[in-house]
């Protein structure tokens, strides 16, 4: 039997992890990338007095430059010989799992980063509790029998469960610190009022008076939201925000290059889908647009079926969407890394899972989920949580109809070096130029690996011309592996003449992959 009690305190920890405080350009995209073009060659033989003028002048008012070397179209920082690549991740052994007596199985996790630990919150399914379930389109979705589990932790590997006095299961203190739920994708708020400071969304039938005549069971469901001051002491509110069958793991954040709430929920648009909406009111929100859904370049049996939405540590406007692709064909589900730069445009890294399911036997071969956030854990990687099953989708039902589950369940990080989600690699010989940025460091870092016989070599320039003293030839390059390694070049000390410039990095990749440079 599950009861509510007061809630007893635990004391916090005093202090985050510090922020990166350089600028930082990563090369999940193209986007810090200049596209180049053919520039325009003139024969000087050729030319018409007005033509010099026009030449003249365009070189003297607009800084464009047309050379005299023979008539021509020649390439001028078109980039050559290189591709956007995945870093696939690698993961570590689950940290979270079914171990308390109560404890079914385990799903979905949330990680916050916040008073100096990490703070988890994750589904749990309880043993022996009665289940209801809804059915839409011929889909099952089970609304009761789970609850909201917390788990905090000092370095991310090593985790408790705290007894907590909020919620007991057969008289016992638990650390459950909401029940009957579906949802939990937990939310830090410091926009809202200090009652409000941890939110998730909650998916439930609506009121009687709120359900349309002879509605259909998809118009019977919506979300609704839980609140907390502590994150450990939950209220579920009335109100009805997105009237729609928005089932499964949906996703709420506060957007600080926005200065909106944004969520990322189910939508339905062939078939499973990621839909979008943003308010500044956190209790109005409009109908949810969908933002992505299988396209041509998918199998016709994929569906989108989690957002996986998060942003990059210490860059808010960064945001990510790690992204579960069903399979229907395999039954399987893998995770897919997709950008945006906006907010609300947003286009996959690559089509290839950037967190492949586990082997066959594993205790993820049937499925993986990443949910928030990406963090950076204390030796300095990156790392997204993850929750994984050992049986597929659908296998789940046997032990429904056989009384017998034999799914192993747990929570585990998906960890990648800093910086290394995405980055632009070259398998022989190739070039790209940077877009200008404003130089206000004393180096230039940067986070690449190369080949036994590989090489990065780096030239700086300003309007598109070398700088004297930091061309290619000049340049020191780097061979191996390196993480935010200043690059060099001979007689040069120090960089401190060009704070102020406008700085264009044209790189010289052969065999290597580099994902990002830093102003530091």
């Amino acid at each position: 039997m599950i009861t509510r009690r007061a809630f007893l305190h635990t004391p916090a920890l005093l202090s985050a992890l510090p922020a990166t405080a350089a600028k930082t350009f990563h090369f999940f995209d193209w986007f810090h990338v200049k596209k180049g073009e053919l520039g325009v060659s003139l024969d000087p033989a050729r030319m018409s007095p007005e033509g010099r003028t026009l030449r003249d002048s365009i070189s003297r008012d607009f800084g464009r430059d047309f050379p005299l070397d023979g008539h021509a179209l020649r390439p001028v920082d078109v980039p050559f010989g290189i591709r956007l690549a995945i870093e696939p991740a690698s993961k570590s052994a689950p940290w979270l799992g079914p171990d308390l007596p109560w404890e079914e199985s385990t799903n979905f996790v949330r990680v916050i980063q916040e008073q100096g630990k990490f703070r988890c919150w994750y589904t749990a399914r309880v043993k022996k509790a009665k289940q209801q379930l809804a059915f839409s389109d011929g889909r099952g979705m089970e609304l009761s029998g789970s609850v909201l589990g917390y788990a905090e932790s000092v370095d991310g590997l090593r985790w408790t469960k705290p007894e907590l006095d909020v919620t007991r299961i057969d008289g016992k203190r638990t650390n459950v610190v909401a029940a009957n739920i579906n949802g939990g994708g937990v939310f830090r708020d410091d926009h809202g009022p200090p009652s409000e400071r941890y939110k998730f969304f909650h998916f439930a039938e609506r009121p009687k008076e709120l359900i349309p005549p002879n509605a259909t069971t998809h118009e019977r469901y919506g979300l609704f939201a839980f609140v907390s001051p502590d994150g450990l002491r939950w209220e579920q509110r009335p109100k009805l925000l997105i009237p729609y069958f928005s089932d499964t793991d949906n996703i709420g954040a506060w957007d600080p290059a926005l200065g909106k709430y944004v969520g990322y929920f189910r939508h339905h648009i062939s078939e499973r889908s990621i839909s979008r909406a943003e308010t500044d009111d956190f209790w109005n929100w409009p109908q949810p647009e969908p933002i992505l859904y299988a396209s041509p370049l998918d199998g016709p049996a994929d569906d989108y079926y989690t957002s996986g939405y998060t942003t990059y540590p210490d860059d808010p406007s960064l945001r990510l969407l790690f992204a579960s692709i069903y399979h229907r064909d395999r039954d399987s589900i893998d995770v897919r890394l997709g950008i945006s730069r906006n907010g609300r445009l947003f286009q996959w890294v690559s089509l290839d899972p950037i967190l492949p399911r586990g082997s066959h036997g594993e205790w993820d071969a049937g499925a993986v989920y990443v949910s928030p956030n990406l963090v950076r854990l204390p030796d300095g990687r990156i790392a997204a949580p993850f929750s994984g099953r050992s049986i597929s989708h659908n296998e789940h039902w046997f032990g429904a109809f056989y009384g017998d589950r034999a799914d192993r369940t747990g929570a585990a990080w998906a960890t990648w070096a800093d910086g290394r989600l995405a980055g632009i690699e070259a398998a022989g010989h190739g070039e790209f130029t940077t877009k200008a940025a404003e130089f206000g460091g004393d180096a230039i870092l940067v986070n690449a690996r190369t080949g036994r016989a590989g090489a990065v070599d780096v030239e700086l320039r300003e309007k598109g011309r070398p700088i004297p003293g930091f061309a290619f030839d000049q340049c020191v390059g780097l061979e191996g592996d390196h993480i935010w390694s200043p690059m060099r070049w001979r007689g040069k000390d120090s960089l401190a003449m060009l704070k102020g410039r406008r700085l264009e990095l044209r790189f010289r990749l052969r065999s290597a992959k580099v994902f990002g440079h830093r102003f530091g």
